[in-house]
């Protein structure tokens, strides 16, 4: 692992374990050792965990993979109606196609509840008190829970970046 991944990591990891939020914690990640990720993208991502809103659906973290990809070469709203903003479109679809791709290999899935299932047994619904605090019980923030899945995003990103060559 580079240490740039590393650091990633890293950061992710603890950003979920202390404060829950995947999306943001991947894009808190991307933020403090990357940068590009503005405030208000950060923000906008606030209730993205739990598979959009607690819904179970995609992971949070997954989106926050790819919210971050973009932020580095998506579409902008100066070129949204040209040929040129479809052509980034297309091209960054592809590109964020590999987040989607390394989530189904590693956890069979990119959706929170078939993760959580896969990693913890279950899945949880998290605006429900009783079963967010059984979801902290069974580890979900412990090593191997969601905070791996958030760390193994924000890395991804790192490594995606590079291989794109869209670092800096």
């Amino acid at each position: 692992m580079s240490a740039l991944s590393q650091k990633l990591y890293d950061t992710a990891f603890k950003y979920e374990e202390n404060n829950g939020g995947c999306c943001q914690c991947v894009l808190g990640s991307v933020k403090e050792n990357l940068g590009n990720i503005s405030d208000n993208l950060f923000q906008a991502a606030t209730a993205m965990a739990g598979g959009v809103a607690s819904s179970g659906n995609t992971c949070g973290a997954c989106t926050g993979a790819i919210l971050a990809l973009g932020a580095f070469k998506g579409r902008d709203w100066e070129n949204f109606a040209t040929s040129q903003g479809n052509d980034v479109k297309n091209e960054m679809t592809m590109v964020s196609r590999k987040i989607l791709e390394r989530f189904e290999k590693e956890f069979g899935s990119f959706r929170c509840s078939e993760i959580q299932e896969k990693i913890l047994g279950k899945s949880y619904k998290m605006y429900i008190p009783e079963e967010k605090a059984a979801f902290l019980k069974a580890g979900g923030h412990g090593a191997d829970g969601c905070t791996r899945v958030v760390a193994l995003a924000a890395k991804w990103v790192g490594e995606i970046l590079e291989e794109e060559g869209l670092l800096k």
